[in-house]
């Protein structure tokens, strides 16, 4: 797989199409992280500049967001163009030439195969997984204005990803790679019911059953100290079934 020319799923990043080079600067990766959101879109002047200050901006707001404007097109490759329109800016680039899109498109068909292909799934969520390079999108740039929901989004995304990758590691008989990857979402979101259900049916497949009720508990102590309260009722009834079984 080719690397995208443009990077928002780790520090924002601008390829030559041989090698990604940093970009530097808060508001110039702010601004390259909007339009990136929203590829082949004019974006407005008024969700720009929400972007990129919080609250009132500055006086000089626009002439500072032309500046950086200027500076996003002297990185960016000829064939990639920054267009200004009246009232707003437009990135001009492929959907393949933007890593957020290249993930979304490899992740939703990894997930349309963890059931009935999973050796497939895991090569498609993999591909997808590797495109990120850090725990967040665009680490270090505020999440003012139209940035806040997709940004969120695409963190949940990631999340989602490994779980389908570990659900797919379990569907091709590899429970131990399915603990693994379902610990790495737990060890940073520990309130995850759907990680704790494929922590147990990992420990099952293994034939762990003292380790299915440590998993258990150990959800439940979490629950209790984060929330107050027990995990989702789900993860008592797969419990008392694993036992069963």
């Amino acid at each position: 797989m080719q690397t995208p020319l443009i990077r928002i799923l780790g520090p924002i990043q601008i390829s030559d199409g041989l090698r990604p080079e940093p970009l530097r600067g808060a508001k110039p990766c702010a601004l390259l992280t909007a339009l990136a959101l929203r590829p082949g879109s004019v974006v407005s002047l008024e969700k720009l500049l929400d972007a990129l200050w919080a609250g009132e901006p500055p006086r000089s707001a626009v002439a500072n967001l032309r500046s950086y404007a200027h500076l996003l097109r002297r990185r960016l490759p000829v064939a990639t163009p920054l267009i200004s329109h009246q009232g707003g800016y437009e990135l001009r680039v492929a959907p393949d030439a933007v890593d957020h899109l290249v993930f979304e498109r490899l992740a939703d068909r990894g997930r349309s195969a963890v059931t009935d292909d999973p050796p497939r799934a895991i090569e498609l969520l993999d591909a997808a997984l590797a495109l990120w390079s850090s725990d967040h999108a665009a680490p270090g740039v505020e999440r003012y204005g139209m940035l806040d929901g997709p940004l969120r989004t695409l963190d949940a995304e990631r999340i989602r990803a490994t779980e389908d990758l570990a659900d797919a590691w379990l569907g091709v008989g590899e429970p131990h790679s399915a603990l693994r990857t379902a610990g790495q979402v737990l060890a940073a979101e520990p309130l995850r019911i759907r990680s704790w259900l494929l922590v147990l049916n990992a420990h099952h497949h293994l034939g762990e059953r003292g380790r299915v009720t440590d998993a258990f508990e150990s959800a439940r102590t979490v629950f209790r100290r984060e929330l107050g309260t027990e995990p989702d009722a789900c993860l008592g009834r797969l419990h008392q079934q694993l036992l069963a079984g």
